[in-house]
Order: C-alpha cells, then structure tokens, then sequence
C-alpha cells in the first residue's frame, strides 16, 4: 500500500472513530458562552453520530507539502460495527477495537494500544465557537472552529446538521491556509452497504502492554508544548506515547539506539528544531518528524497545524525537564516496564 493512500485512509477511519479524536468536557468558562456551549454540544453529540448511522461515501483527503498539494479520493462505508474505508490499491477496516490493513501483500493487524480513557478538555488551550453555517455533499452542516489565542481558527469541522455526522474537517495553519483537509463530496446517510472486504480470522493483532512509567534510558514527559502525556505503552523495540491537548493528537515512538539517516524514506525535509538534526514529511492525516537525541531515535506523528505541531516537536527535542519529572524518572526508571 502507498504511504499516501495509508495515511489518507487511516485518517478517515479517526474521523469515523470520532470519539477518540475531540472528545468533550466543557469548562464553566465555556458554559457561560452560547456559541461555546453549543459548539460543545455539536462535537458532543458528533461522538455518537456514527453509532447511531450506518453510511456509505465518497470523500476527498487534501495536505499540502513542500512540492505542492496533494489529493486521494476513497470510499468510505460505516457499517455492521465497522468503518471500512479503500481505495485504489488497498483499504483499512476498523472495528473500534483492531484496525486491520490490506495491500497487495494481504492483510496485516496493527497493534492496538491501551484504552484513552480521558483526555484534556478541548477548552483548556483551545477556544471553540460556531462560526456559521455551509453545504457539504449536498446536506447544510453547521462549523465548529478551534481558535489559538490571536484569534486565528486550527481547526474547521463541519456537523451534519440532520444527523450529526462529521462531514468534513480542516486543518489550518497560523497564516490562514488550510493545511490539511478531508471532505465527503457524497454520502448516503442511513443505507447499510455489505462490507466489500474482510480480515480473514488467522489476522494477528498484537496488544501492545501499557506501562505507569516507561523504563531507565527513555523519556516521557508529561506535557509538551500544550500537549498532556495520555498514555505509555510497551512495543518491542520501544515505547510508545500518546499526547493530547484536547483537540489534536501527537504520538511519540522511542526506541534506543542510532538514526540511519541514508535508510529513511525519500521526501522529507530537514531542519533543525531544538539544534536537533530533524526530517519531516507531509502526509494526508499527520505531518512526520523523525530525530535523533541523547541516544534515543525519535518518530513523531501529530495531526496538529505546522505552527503547532513544530512547537510540539522542539519541546519533546529538548532536554529541558522539570525537578519532579527528572525525579520520577530516575526513581522508577529500574521498575518502568510493569
């Protein structure tokens, strides 16, 4: 399967799994304000919409990268307990529980990572408001944005006004341009389509083991940047962090050892953030940043605007921890693997 129909498609499996990616619990703040309160009510409600409708469409995955934007169309059916998205040469079924992809190599199961249980409010760093209305696939839809402190909107998504569907999302970066964007063109709301593909049973996905603290020579820090460490989890060659700073999502692979720099893929592009050598790539769900530092190679992947997904990286680079973070390392770094 091509990187870019891998990322287009996962992303539009999170945008069916809505849940997980702008979960709700509004503030007093927020509840003093009407276009707040109900922004909170839009996304709220949107967390159930895909339980409570089964739905067959076509969609669209735009992201810009340093060549120029890019674009991938896939079929999307939301049924049977399942959200099936394909395209031309693969296609990702997600279950709510396994998420399975299928290439022409056959079918893999990715490992599925320790239950989020609560993430931060997306009022804590992020202003939320209505900002009017628009048609999308033919169905008015009413958007709910995410502001930063100057007043510039992150973050765009368009609630299906009849059902409560996410109908499409936009990704915006400091100067106003949309970064990233995905955008049913069709939906059939409330038809039940057969799912044009299955995992067969013998598909092993493998449960990565959760951990309350990761072990001595790794680092977790619990905020960076706005973002909260949510979870760490146990992988075989490493450690695996999962960030949240109620809107977006970053998580963090670490594993010990050398970054072969000449073995990675081609089309990033390097920069130093934090005086740190890093390469980033531009993908339809998420940008990528990969590094080296203190030992440790970095893999970092974020659905984040640039301005803030660059912060994010520049925090976790650095070596700058608080008292009580390098005290809890050091105690429990022998035990961290329980």
């Amino acid at each position: 399967m091509s990187s870019r129909l891998r990322a287009a498609i996962v992303a539009l499996c999170g945008l069916a799994a809505f849940a997980l990616a702008w979960p709700i619990a509004t503030s007093a703040g927020a509840e003093n304000d009407t276009d707040a309160r109900e922004a909170a009510r839009l996304v709220r409600d949107a967390r159930d919409a895909t339980d409570d409708h089964d739905f067959t469409g076509i969609a669209i995955v735009t992201w810009a990268t340093p060549s120029g934007k890019q674009r991938a169309e896939v079929h999307v059916a939301d049924g049977d307990g399942a959200v099936t998205v394909t395209g031309a040469d693969g296609a990702v079924v997600d279950d709510g529980h396994r998420t399975y992809l299928h290439d022409d190599l056959g079918w893999t199961g990715l490992s599925v990572e320790p239950t989020v249980r609560q993430l931060p409010a997306p009022d804590a760093r992020w202003s939320l408001g209505v900002a009017g209305t628009r048609v999308v696939a033919g169905r008015p839809s009413t958007v709910v944005e995410a502001v930063r402190t100057d007043g510039t909107p992150a973050q765009r998504l368009m609630v299906d006004d009849a059902t409560g569907l996410v109908l499409a999302r936009e990704v915006l970066g400091p100067d106003g341009r949309v970064e990233r964007s995905l955008r049913f063109t069709s939906i059939d709301v409330d038809e039940r389509a057969p799912r044009s593909v299955t995992p067969p049973d013998d598909v092993h996905t493998p449960t990565a083991a959760k951990l309350t603290s990761v072990p001595d020579g790794y680092r977790a820090p619990t905020s960076a940047a706005g973002f909260e460490l949510v979870t760490r989890s146990r992988h075989p060659d490493g450690v695996l962090l999962f960030y949240s700073d109620g809107v977006f999502t970053a998580s963090v692979f670490e594993r010990q050892g050398e970054l072969a720099w000449d073995a990675l893929s081609s089309g990033g592009t390097d920069a130093d953030l934090a005086d740190t050598r890093t390469r980033t790539y531009h993908e339809a769900s998420s940008d990528v940043a990969v590094w080296e530092h203190g030992g440790l190679v970095y893999t970092c992947v974020t659905d984040a605007p640039s301005d803030v997904f660059a912060a994010m990286v520049r925090a976790v680079a650095s070596d700058e921890r608080s008292a009580p973070e390098a005290v809890v390392d050091f105690v429990l770094g022998p035990f961290g693997w329980g």
